[in-house]
């Protein structure tokens, strides 16, 4: 029988960089990779995943979100630098969207069994309609820019 999770020790590690660093953070605020090192009695360097799990509480629980700040550590962003934060991770999605698709049209049908293909045929109807919609914005987010450089809305 498998055995529950249990941290390594009395606290997780995302609950000691929440706690710690995160929890009364302000706008603006940078949170080096040494004072995260130092949190946690260890490199932080050698293992972030605490951090996301942090940061995602933050979010939910503070309406805060963090960004690297490279060879410094994070810093909590302006509540007007989230929608570019959004768009950066929303152009990133739209690259593995679009690789998602590449692997569907690099699939060999013939090496799937029944039971397979019948789940591949739904996977992919899902899959590339989400890419459309995604698409689709993008194309005519693309169209506003051009009408609007040229004064036409």
């Amino acid at each position: 029988m498998m055995q529950p999770f249990r941290p390594k020790g009395e606290r997780s590690e995302w609950r000691m960089i929440y706690d710690a660093l995160l929890s009364n953070a302000d706008y603006g605020d940078i949170i080096t990779y040494e004072r995260l090192s130092d949190v946690l009695g260890r490199d932080f360097l050698e293992n972030r995943t605490p951090l996301y799990r942090a940061r995602n509480e933050l979010c939910e629980a503070r309406k805060r979100w963090i960004e690297a700040e490279p060879g410094v550590g994070y810093r909590v962003i302006e509540a007007n630098e989230h929608i570019r934060a959004a768009e950066d991770r929303k152009k990133r999605a739209r690259h593995h969207l679009r690789m998602m698709v590449k692997v569907t049209n690099g699939t060999d049908l013939s090496r799937l069994t029944t039971a397979e293909l019948v789940q591949f045929d739904t996977k992919t109807k899902v899959n590339l309609a989400l890419y459309g919609v995604v698409m689709h914005e993008y194309r005519l987010r693309r169209i506003e820019g051009i009408l609007a450089a040229n004064g036409l809305v």
